[in-house]
Parts: structure tokens; C-alpha cells; sequence
């Protein structure tokens, strides 16, 4: 375990040393902050005149929901793009810089180096989200309410995809020696499975089951509507864990004799 804590510290300490994941870090918070004031400023607009927009009742309308449910929404778009940097320098790098022979020669396990390299940006990714439980602070000092849960459940539903989107980011760059070319694979198969969600709804038959539960958008929408699955949180762990059975065995390929 310490292995795999030693390389998880080397590559996150990597991330906050490139200007890749500062700009990205920078990126995230700006983007992130600016979903979030608009949709506070669109709340507070619509709950001042309901019906200039067609509502009788506005108070029917869930503040957590419309504001946070929609802010978790928007964020997993974000993800699309963020997933990709974030992971493309992972294996891609190394490879390119010829130092992953290299980290082979130490006493070290296949596993463990998958291992600590995936903590090592999830411990990133992690740091990108502690800023955005500020938003819950500023938003009740300005006089918000919301609910807890299901806010809650939003944070735990976007850590989810986004360690899912990662594990097959990493996966991804163990392929190739290019990062760009890792970021745009990786852009690539996100992309695939983010359609299988506009797919589900023109489907017909058992198809749309078939993309509903190929979707990681059907699944993450659970938890932005403030509801825990079971099925869902089962998906995503299976969708990360195959990731990064599939990296394990990408870099074990070295071992193959042609």
C-alpha cells in the first residue's frame, strides 16, 4: 500500500506542477462558478415575476433541485472535456518520455502502478471539488435554503462519474505515446457514451433499456434529481473497475512475446 501512496503522491503532486492541470483547475472553478450564479440570478429572476414566464405558482417549483439539480448537470458536461487533459499525460508520457521502462525496473507491481497513478488523479480530481461545497456557504449567507441530501447525493453522483470518466481516461493513455492523441481517444469514448443517452429516448423496443443502462448520464441523472440508486452506484463502480482491469492489462502487454 505504500507503493501505491508513493506513486498516487508523485502523480498528483505532477498535476499541480503542469500548466496543464493549473489551467484546468482554473478552467473548472471559473466555468463552474459561472453555472452557479447564473442559475442562482435565474431563480431569483423568475421567483420575482412567476407569471411574466408562464408559472401561477412558483412556489411549487424545488429551489434545491432548480438551482443545485441543474448546477450537477451542467457540471457533467464540464467532464467531457476535463476528463480527457486531466488523464492524457497519465501512461501517455511516460511512454513518450521513455521513463515507463524505466518505473518498471522498480520493485514494483503492475497493479500497484496502475493503482497509485488512478489515485493520484482522483486525489486531484477530489481537490477540484472541495471549492464547490464554498458555493452551499456563500449561497445560505446570501439567505438560500436547500436541502441537504439531495445535494449531497449530486456531489457523491458527479465524484462517481468522474472517477468513471477517469479510469477510462487512463486506460486510454496507456495505449499511445501521444498525450493529444490520448485526450481525443478519450474525448472520443465519452462522447460515445454521452449519446447513448439522446439515443435511449428515440430508441424503440428493448433497445432503449439496452442504452438507458449503457448510459452513465441515465444513471448520474438519479442522483441530480436527489435519488439513491443502488443500481446506479453498482454501474459506475463496474464502469471504473473494468477501466482499470483493462489498463492493468494494457500495460501488461509488454510481457507478451510476438
Amino acid at each position: 500500500m505504500r507503493k501505491v501512496l508513493t506513486i498516487a503522491r508523485k502523480e498528483f503532486s505532477s498535476c499541480f506542477h503542469s500548466w496543464v492541470g493549473v489551467l484546468m483547475a482554473t478552467f473548472f472553478f471559473l466555468a463552474s462558478g459561472v453555472f452557479f450564479v447564473i442559475l442562482v440570478l435565474s431563480y431569483a429572476k423568475i421567483s420575482t415575476n412567476p407569471q411574466q414566464y408562464g408559472l401561477s405558482n412558483f412556489s411549487g417549483i424545488n429551489q434545491t433541485q432548480y438551482i443545485f439539480g441543474s448546477f450537477f448537470s451542467n457540471l457533467s458536461i464540464m467532464l467531457l472535456f476535463l476528463a480527457p487533459i486531466l488523464t492524457m499525460r497519465s501512461f501517455s508520457e511516460e511512454r513518450r518520455q521513455e521513463t515507463l521502462e524505466l518505473l518498471f525496473t522498480y520493485p514494483l507491481s503492475d497493479f500497484e502502478i496502475v493503482a497509485g497513478k488512478q489515485l493520484g488523479i482522483l486525489c486531484f480530481f477530489a481537490t477540484l471539488l472541495l471549492p464547490l461545497s464554498g458555493y452551499l456557504a456563500v449561497f445560505r449567507s446570501t439567505g438560500g435554503e436547500f436541502e441537504w441530501i439531495p445535494v449531497l447525493l449530486g456531489f457523491l453522483g458527479f465524484w462517481l462519474l468522474g472517477s468513471a470518466y477517469l479510469a477510462a481516461g487512463v486506460f486510454i493513455s496507456s495505449l499511445t505515446k501521444s498525450p493529444v492523441v490520448s485526450a481525443l481517444g478519450t474525448f472520443s469514448v465519452l462522447l460515445v457514451f454521452w449519446i447513448f443517452d439522446w439515443v435511449k429516448d428515440i430508441a424503440t423496443g428493448p433497445w432503449t433499456h439496452i442504452f438507458s443502462e449503457l448510459s452513465p448520464l441515465a444513471h448520474y441523472k438519479n442522483f441530480t434529481l436527489g435519488i439513491l440508486d443502488v443500481q446506479d452506484m453498482v454501474f459506475f463502480c463496474f464502469f471504473f473497475f473494468y477501466f482499470l482491469f483493462l489498463t492493468l492489462r494494457s500495460i501488461e502487454t509488454r510481457n507478451w512475446k510476438s
